[in-house]
């Protein structure tokens, strides 16, 4: 007897779909965290991030900037001297916007 793949994946959904409704309906929804803006990121929020989470936000920053100035070169090193001074700008101004320091500082390297 062959088992064809369709068969076999509707036959797991019918059985599976309904226990997996059941035990959803008794489990209440997670409270879903708020989601902000891009441009409402203050560099104090910023400079509390931890290693990974501060570099992977720097690095979205970057490619926002990167998107909506439509630039497709990677410049690794003005990049980096960007993020530096950033960070710096961001240290002596807490309660500035980081996009928007982000955007002044990558004015002054183009």
């Amino acid at each position: 007897m062959t088992i064809r793949p369709q068969a076999a994946l509707a036959a797991a959904l019918v059985c599976f779909l309904p226990l997996s409704a059941v035990h959803a309906q008794g489990t209440p929804a997670p409270a879903q965290p708020r989601q902000a803006a891009i441009d409402e990121l203050d560099c104090r929020t910023l400079l509390h991030l931890g290693g990974e989470e501060r570099g992977f936000t720097i690095l979205y920053l970057h490619g926002f900037v990167s998107g909506r100035t439509n630039q497709q070169l990677l410049p690794v090193k003005d990049l980096a001297e960007a993020t530096d001074r950033l960070i710096d700008r961001c240290i002596d101004k807490p309660a500035d916007k980081a996009l928007t320091v982000l955007d002044q500082v990558r004015a002054t390297l183009r």
